[in-house]
């Protein structure tokens, strides 16, 4: 049985630990759930006990001095702490799992939670975090990031970066942008997903608010840029005489293929990172397209950035570019490198690299796609259109929401896209075969009625 006693200061100065026992404890007979702890070595602590939610539970007040302590108000704050003992509790557990969280562990969190994240998206944000928030912050609690340390990782991510080859970068705008936007989403799902035992969230501020408050997130520039009319048959000539030209050295080149890829890519407007996706089961020939799959499990890899199926209807040249390809290639992807399933970034980086001597230009893989929008709106090709063919679903503020209700015939989307196709040739002045690489005698004949009967939307 407990042992009960009226706590008095003469009472409790004459309490002693019993010999053999390394404590004892001893409740107050008027406060309920006050208690004082009797050490074996003399120590006398006051607490509050109490049952919480099952389970015992401990406050720790103060400690006993017969000199100094005041019984009354000792005894007023056992039964504050008595009356608020959950709320206390739970406070403090908060406090812990606040602080045991770390950046890194609450990234970590977020990728395994968030199940519907591309394997690309995944590998995006692995990379941010570990060039950029990992080296500052990673390790450090969740809870102690602060505004300051936001706008301090923002302001070191933007710094130049010199390259092992001495060359000095210019400032990494976008690169900041990105690692103070993940950190935020970093913050907004440990809001939502970390809560105490009765469901209160541990998180209740997202620190990267202040970039909006302040003003200071980095313009996000589209960079201007495309090849231009007069660029066109000097831009296709050295394509073609590129993949024509036999190496130097007897190795095999992956030239033919990503020539292929790259006029591909010009006459199509196709997303630079697609060109890797496109599989030889995705090509129906019936139609000149290319259906992209709608995103599973599976197939996630080789799906479209929204993950929706998608019809890129092909003009002849960029058609005679999947032919011409797939004759030099042995797996299952149109486009192939040397000993490898796809063309790389760097092989096609490589090569548009070698064109832009030729016209000397600078090539980001992008001014391919950039390129045929441009020349579409030039030919006349109406918006809605433009859209459908380079599938851009129009999300966000400045949709046209009539979009929506628009359907276009297979039939159709090829009009238009022969329509860039004659454009580009209006320009360049070269011989359509040419381009084709000889393969236009020998195409299969198009469905008529699988183009008209089949339609795409928005």
């Amino acid at each position: 049985m407990a042992l009960k006693i009226n706590f008095n200061k003469a009472a409790l100065t004459e309490l002693v630990c019993p010999p053999g026992k390394a404590e004892i404890v001893v409740y107050d007979t008027e406060t309920k759930g006050l208690v004082i702890r009797v050490t074996k070595a003399g120590g006398k602590t006051f607490f509050v006990y109490r049952k919480v939610r099952g389970k015992d539970r401990r406050e720790k007040l103060e400690a006993f001095c017969p000199k100094n302590t005041k019984l009354p108000l000792v005894r007023e704050k056992a039964l504050k702490t008595y009356a608020n003992f959950d709320v206390i509790i739970d406070a403090k557990e908060a406090k812990t799992l606040r602080e045991s969280v770390t950046v890194g562990m609450a990234f970590e969190c977020m990728l395994s939670r968030k199940v519907k994240l591309t394997q690309t998206t995944v590998a995006d944000y692995n990379r941010t975090f570990k060039n950029y928030i990992q080296p500052l912050y990673g390790d450090r609690p969740l809870s102690s990031i602060t505004k300051d340390d936001v706008l301090n990782l923002h302001a070191e991510t933007t710094k130049p970066a010199v390259r092992p080859n001495g060359r000095v970068t210019a400032p990494r705008e976008r690169s900041a942008n990105k690692a103070v936007s993940l950190l935020g989403s970093i913050f907004s799902f440990s809001i939502a997903f970390y809560a105490d035992d009765i469901g209160h969230r541990i998180y209740t501020y997202n620190p990267v608010d202040i970039m909006t408050t302040i003003k200071t997130w980095h313009e996000n520039k589209r960079d201007k840029i495309r090849i231009n009319p007069n660029e066109l048959k000097a831009f296709i000539d050295g394509c073609i005489d590129i993949a024509d030209t036999p190496p130097l050295r007897d190795v095999p080149t992956s030239f033919k293929s990503v020539s292929a890829a790259i006029l591909f890519m010009l006459f199509s407007g196709v997303r630079p990172g697609e060109i890797v996706k496109i599989r030889r089961s995705y090509v129906c020939h019936k139609t000149r397209s290319i259906i992209f799959p709608k995103r599973n499990k599976s197939n996630e890899e080789d799906t479209l950035k929204n993950g929706h199926e998608f019809h890129l209807v092909l003009n002849d040249s960029a058609y005679c570019q999947l032919i011409y390809a797939m004759k030099h290639s042995t797996g299952d992807y149109v486009f192939s490198g040397v000993q490898q399933d796809k063309v790389s970034e760097s092989n096609v980086r490589d090569f548009l690299t070698r064109l832009s001597l030729i016209i000397n230009k600078h090539l980001p893989r992008k001014i391919l796609r950039a390129s045929f929008i441009s020349i579409a709106e030039r030919a006349g090709v109406g918006a809605f259109y433009i859209k459908v063919l380079c599938n851009h679903d129009g999300g966000g503020q400045s949709v046209d929401v009539t979009d929506g209700y628009k359907t276009a015939y297979l039939s159709e989307i090829r009009d238009a896209t022969s329509k860039v196709e004659a454009e580009i040739f209006k320009n360049a002045e070269l011989d359509k075969d040419l381009v084709c690489r000889g393969l236009l005698s020998n195409l299969p004949p198009l469905d008529d009625r699988a183009l008209k009967s089949k339609s795409v939307h928005l």
